[in-house]
Parts: C-alpha cells; sequence; structure tokens
C-alpha cells in the first residue's frame, strides 16, 4: 500500500516512488527537477493535456523527453530519460492521461526513473531552459504528494482532468440542407 494517494502522476494504477527530490538531492547537490520511479519501465502518461513544445534526444543531460504545454493555463511539463523516443513530435496534441512514452535510463541518468519540471505561464515565451535550478516551482506541489525521499504514492487516474469537447450543433447537416431544397 502506498504512503500517498497522488492528486495526478506520471503513472496510473502504479505505486511509484520519490528517488530524487527538488531543488537538492540527498547529497545536497542541486537538483531542478522531481524524480519518481517505479522501477520497471512502466507506460508514462501526460499529467496535463496540451501541445508538445518539445520532443526528442536531449545531449544536455535529459535522454529522450518530451515538453507538454497547456493550452489554457500555459502549465509546461518536462519528463525526462524516457526509454525511447517520445511517442509524440512537436506540435502534436496530447490528451491528458495519454501514454507519451515509457519510463526509461537515458542521458545522465542512474537508474530507471523520470525526471519531471514544470514551469508556469509558458503561453507568450515557451519553456525557459535557463531557470535557475533553485528557482523551478516544485512538481510535488503540483503532484499534491509531499517533496521527501523514499515516500511511496500512487494514482488512481481518477479525477480524469476535463478534456474540451467540440460540440456539433448538426448532428445531421444533410437535413438542413435537404429543408433548404425544399423551400
Amino acid at each position: 500500500m502506498a504512503d500517498y494517494q497522488a492528486r495526478v502522476a506520471p503513472f496510473i494504477n502504479e505505486t511509484f516512488y520519490v528517488t530524487g527530490t527538488q531543488p537538492y538531492y540527498s547529497d545536497g547537490t542541486i537538483h531542478g527537477g522531481f524524480d519518481v520511479s517505479t522501477g520497471t519501465n512502466s507506460p508514462l502518461y501526460a499529467m496535463t493535456g496540451g501541445i508538445v513544445l518539445y520532443s526528442q534526444y536531449n545531449t544536455g543531460g535529459y535522454g529522450n523527453c518530451i515538453i507538454i504545454q497547456d493550452q489554457i493555463t500555459g502549465t509546461a511539463i518536462l519528463y525526462a530519460h524516457l526509454a525511447t523516443t517520445p511517442y509524440f513530435g512537436v506540435g502534436a496534441t496530447v490528451l491528458p492521461q495519454q501514454q507519451i512514452g515509457i519510463e526509461g535510463n537515458t542521458g545522465e541518468s542512474t537508474g530507471i526513473h523520470t525526471h519531471l519540471e514544470i514551469q508556469y505561464n509558458t503561453l507568450q515565451s515557451g519553456w525557459d531552459w535557463n531557470i535557475p535550478k533553485l528557482d523551478r516551482p516544485h512538481v510535488a506541489d503540483f503532484m499534491g504528494i509531499p517533496n521527501q525521499l523514499g515516500i511511496s504514492a500512487i494514482y488512481d487516474g481518477t479525477p480524469v482532468p476535463p478534456i474540451p469537447t467540440i460540440r456539433n450543433k448538426n448532428k445531421f447537416p444533410w437535413v438542413l440542407y435537404a429543408r433548404k431544397l425544399r423551400k
């Protein structure tokens, strides 16, 4: 049984562990993200929906990574160290809880895990790679779990973030066309 129920997480119905806290690793060195792991190359799911800003292998240490930006709030989330190339390319639309890849160990990584970073208000400027590590928002707060090394958590997939739908006013558009012809 997990220690905490997460509000949202990149894993669904799988217990995961905090393996790297933010903004410091357990040895005191600076860490700009938040590391979580199931330890089993589990499927990785989008915590928000949005547009893919970045999707490739990053030589700066992230390995295979993807950044997804919510188009309503401007919240952008980076998922790093994926086992393979992310499932979506730049410009693609991703839905909340859609699988985006597999937890991995690429880049500068010491084991299977997912490195997460978050930025707010990115609609105008996009992802800012230059934000100092100590100034980056805490992903644990977004997920609703403590920023504490070794804790376990689970996210059961509820509530599902709402997905905007486009409502078609005329279910049968040919009916309207037929009415115009009769007049």
